[in-house]
């Protein structure tokens, strides 16, 4: 009997711990990206996948709004065909005291980026020429192709279509 009661409770443990590993965990490690360069190479470095780049700051209320369709995207698609990146504006100074809170308190699960290069006017042109640096702002990409955004996504949905233009 009590070799029954062991294997069921050496049982549940397993299945207790497999259940944990399969849930999303939120971005506890945040890269901070002192120059816009950095964030260049790390966009080269992934050529063969769609990017899918949301630039938002803590101050910013419609970038929080659309925060959850971001997750969505990277919860419904392969990490090897699909990345998310979340790329904080907020000042290096705010790391400690609003990004990593945001992240922990909203299990925010994308990557998340701090870029520190308040020098907006010499790289937002890099993104998108018709940006002048108000968020929310979304680059989507892949290879040679792109679509930038401009102000929040209202719903998962409207995310969704400018995803699947560039995957089509």
């Amino acid at each position: 009997m009590k070799t029954i009661k062991l294997a069921f409770i050496l049982l549940s443990l397993f299945f207790f711990n497999s259940c944990k590993e399969s849930l999303p965990t939120f971005n506890d490690e945040i890269e901070v990206f002192e120059v816009y360069d950095e964030l260049q190479s790390l966009i080269d470095g992934n050529s063969e996948k769609t990017l899918v780049i949301n630039f938002w700051a803590t101050t910013c209320p419609p970038c929080l709004k659309e925060m959850p369709h971001f997750a969505e995207i990277q919860k419904h698609y392969d990490p090897k065909e699909v990345k998310v990146l979340l790329v904080s504006l907020d000042e290096n100074k705010h790391l400690e005291s609003r990004v990593i809170p945001f992240v922990e308190r909203h299990k925010i699960t994308p990557e998340v980026i701090l870029l520190g290069d308040q020098n907006y006017s010499a790289w937002t042109d890099e993104i998108d020429p018709s940006w002048f640096g108000a968020l929310p702002a979304t680059l989507i990409l892949k290879g040679e192709k792109r679509n930038f955004r401009f102000g929040a996504y209202e719903t998962y949905q409207e995310l969704l279509d400018d995803l699947n233009q560039i995957d089509s």
